[in-house]
């Protein structure tokens, strides 16, 4: 158990008129000196009369709420004292109150309070301020900021908003208000299993999804950092069907329950992913988001560490931190989606954090493989949606549990990642195509420990088989396991050649010398032999703008598309009479930019 801390303040110390701080079978009363707390609220004992008539006489401060202990963060600051009591509608409030606060304005701490519904005279805010100044009581309170996994005294606990899951705890844990999310049950696990679990079981993309659902609680087991997937397609392909199943694993599968919006400020955003740590983070409808925001918001949301921000005193601020993984849909790709911010592409850091994965599986069906009885994808959505709003909020937590039970180990989940990864990816591929495949089979791993612990009545590999399927159009989709930078760069010089090979490169070989506009460079020779000559300043502010010139140089030579003379990628060329450094670019950029 942690080491009680002693109170160096002044004030008397009060006396716990319950049985013990925390304890749920009564409320935790705490009354010291001339304050007296009960079931009609916080009282002061203030001297009346004079003489012959002096008495005492006790005057109202505030409605009754309990001092659950002395709160702080893991890190041990932030102290302050944790409170808890109950408003007019008998809705539990539970709110920390730092000592920072204590020694502030007595009427901003009370405004923040009363807007929770606690009454509070407003003539004896200070006698408030006062009571809780020195209140001390010996029990103590953890405050995290996040959802998921922590380490603390008592052993490694799962914190969600509705309980804490784990070994117990030396003391009592609760979640920062600000950093609940919509978590929430309702009905049974088995309702669950056979409703949404069951209804998705011969459909690849829906357990996908499921199954990237319950991969968060292992992305800190596997050493992995976050990241996720988008389902793009056109519309009524079943996107928002998926996402509600998926988002039944944690809470309410609806669109006004644990699916969020990717319409949000960066800030939003921050806040809403802190509040998924070690889950899942779904958003909807990527096309509802800038894309410069969208494209910020992929670094941001994969790395787990939001900005950095400055105290009212000028410190920095811990900035908010979370591990998620991310299911989104939309649409359009990401690439496609950040394309539409002019003069920007995609980058491969971001295309590799977030998956695009096509949100059909071409059976004429959309995200199913088949219709289901009635051979109509209609039903079977409406299936998964109804399900998903009867029974949710038990498969997630009862994971967590199992996984606790079971103590499934690093060891044997790397050991399932690192089988999918050696079946399924290609020989010589790109570290990227290797990241893929890692978060791919931790999300099928996670499908399938789910089935082994009887959670998900799939039959055995289904979720590696859902992994698989997506890995695959992933690379085919991407044009294969090269690294994006490579694809990008091609595609560029490409483009910049389709639009402007003809128009803006000077004929070496027309004697009739014919003036061009805006000249780009030189071009010369027919058919195979054709090749671009580009000045370096062409190459660098125009053909590569955005890249890096000289590493796009350098993967057009490996790919044969552009020459290079002994250490050089410019070659030097006798043009109008005078000697010119320039990048040679073959007919390989256009006759066979795709086969490379």
């Amino acid at each position: 158990m942690m080491d009680l801390i002693s109170n160096e303040e002044t004030e008397p110390a009060p006396s716990s008129t319950s049985p013990g701080v925390g304890s749920d079978a009564k409320p935790a009363y705490v009354s010291w000196g001339p304050f007296e707390m009960s079931a009609s609220g916080l009282t002061i004992s203030v001297a009346k009369g004079r003489g012959n008539n002096a008495h005492e006489s006790r005057v109202p401060i505030a409605g009754p709420f309990e001092v659950l202990g002395r709160a702080r963060d893991p890190s041990g600051r932030s102290w302050g004292r944790q409170l808890r009591w109950v408003d007019a509608d008998g809705k539990i409030h539970t709110r920390q109150v730092t000592d920072a606060a204590l020694q502030g304005d007595p009427a901003t701490l009370c405004s923040i309070l009363a807007d929770e519904g606690l009454h509070i005279m407003r003539g004896h805010q200070r006698e408030l301020c006062s009571y809780l100044n020195s209140c001390n009581v010996p029990g103590r309170v953890t405050i995290v900021t996040r959802t998921g996994w922590h380490d603390l005294a008592g052993g490694s606990v799962f914190v969600l908003p509705t309980e804490i899951i784990g070994a117990a705890a030396a003391e009592r844990v609760i979640l920062d208000a600000s950093a609940t999310g919509p978590y929430e049950a309702s009905g049974t696990l088995v309702g669950w299993q056979q409703g949404v679990a069951r209804t998705v079981a011969d459909h690849v993309i829906p357990v996908l999804a499921v199954s990237t659902a319950l991969a968060g609680p292992l992305l800190a087991l596997a050493g992995q950092e976050g990241g996720g997937i988008n389902l793009y397609g056109t519309s009524s392909r079943g996107k928002t069907t998926v996402a509600q199943a998926a988002a039944s694993v944690w809470g309410r599968g609806s669109s006004t329950g644990f699916v969020r919006t990717w319409r949000a400020t960066a800030n939003g955003l921050e806040g809403i992913a802190a509040s998924a740590t070690d889950t899942v983070l779904i958003l909807d409808e990527l096309g509802v988001v800038e894309a410069r925001d969208a494209a910020s918001a992929i670094y941001g949301l994969a790395n787990g560490i939001g900005k950095t921000r400055a105290a009212r005193d000028g410190s920095l601020r811990d900035p908010k931190t979370w591990r998620t993984l991310i299911l989104s849909t939309g649409e359009l790709p990401i690439e496609g989606k950040l394309g539409e911010d002019k003069g920007r592409r995609a980058k491969a850091g971001q295309l590799v954090r977030m998956l695009d994965i096509p949100a059909d599986r071409g059976a004429g069906f959309g995200i199913f493989d088949h219709g289901g009885v009635d051979d109509d994808a209609s039903k079977v959505a409406d299936a998964v949606k109804r399900a998903a709003v009867e029974n949710y909020g038990t498969a997630g937590p009862e994971f967590v549990r199992l996984l606790l039970k079971e103590d499934v180990s690093a060891f044997t989940l790397r050991s399932m990642i690192d089988g999918f990864i050696a079946t399924n990816v290609p020989p010589g591929s790109d570290g990227q195509v290797l990241r893929a495949a890692q978060r791919l089979g931790l999300i099928g791993a996670a499908g399938e420990i789910a089935r082994q612990f009887g959670i998900c009545p799939w039959s055995e590999g289904a979720a590696f088989r859902a992994a698989k399927w997506a890995l695959r159009r992933w690379i085919d989709n991407r044009g294969g396991t090269d690294a994006t930078e490579v694809r990008l760069a091609v595609e560029q010089v490409r483009r910049f050649i389709e639009a402007h090979g003809e128009s803006r490169f000077e004929s070496l070989d027309d004697e009739r010398q014919i003036t061009v506009n805006n000249r780009a460079g030189w071009r010369t020779g027919k058919g195979d032999n054709q090749e671009w000559l580009v000045p370096p300043e062409t190459w660098k502010a125009e053909i590569c703008v955005g890249m890096d010139a000289v590493a796009v140089a350098r993967v057009l030579v490996d790919q044969g598309i552009m020459r290079r003379v002994s250490d050089s990628y410019q070659s030097v060329r006798r043009i109008a009479g005078s000697s010119r450094r320039v990048y040679i670019l073959t007919s390989a950029i256009l006759a066979g930019a795709d086969d490379a």
